[in-house]
């Protein structure tokens, strides 16, 4: 049971890593950065195609997703763990 707890936080930890991620790239170009190596120079010279937006938004979908999926399987498992007594 601490093993899926520790399991758990360690999932949201990271979620909460990925989701700042974007936040701290658009900062970084505000400020006149690469937003970290998404542009080569500063925002007003970045040249990107569609696809490495929709590459971006796909590949941070699915990290979000699978780590949304552990977090519910990690509290499916503690309810499961603590409705059933201990033998």
């Amino acid at each position: 049971m601490v093993a899926i707890r520790i399991a758990m936080g360690a999932l949201v930890a990271l979620l909460a890593v990925v989701v700042a991620v974007p936040a701290v790239a658009l900062i970084d170009l505000i400020t006149g950065g690469t937003g970290l190596g998404l542009c080569e120079s500063s925002l007003g010279t970045c040249e990107t195609s569609l696809f490495a937006l929709l590459e971006l938004a796909l590949v941070f979908a699915v990290l979000v997703a699978s780590l949304g999926f552990g977090i519910a399987g990690c509290m499916r498992l503690l309810s499961r763990s603590q409705r059933q007594p201990i033998r």
